[in-house]
């Protein structure tokens, strides 16, 4: 039988503004206890670029977060 021992999820978003990533970003901590900025960038044309590591459907996420 296989487990998952850990998983995560990356995902890179672009917002508009810097205020709608800082939004989005509190929600997220809010909804899922486990969550990690990887990388934020202000593009030259003001949109946000934010990478993030979350928690995939529930599973431990092993040393992701280090």
């Amino acid at each position: 039988m296989k487990r998952v021992l850990s998983a995560c999820l990356e995902q890179t978003f672009k917002f508009e503004t810097e205020d709608e990533s800082k939004i989005y970003i509190d929600r997220l901590s809010r909804k899922i206890a486990k969550c990690k900025v990887v990388d934020r960038r202000v593009e030259p044309d003001k949109t946000v670029t934010v990478k993030i590591i979350r928690d995939y459907n529930g599973h431990p996420l092993g040393n992701y977060l280090d």
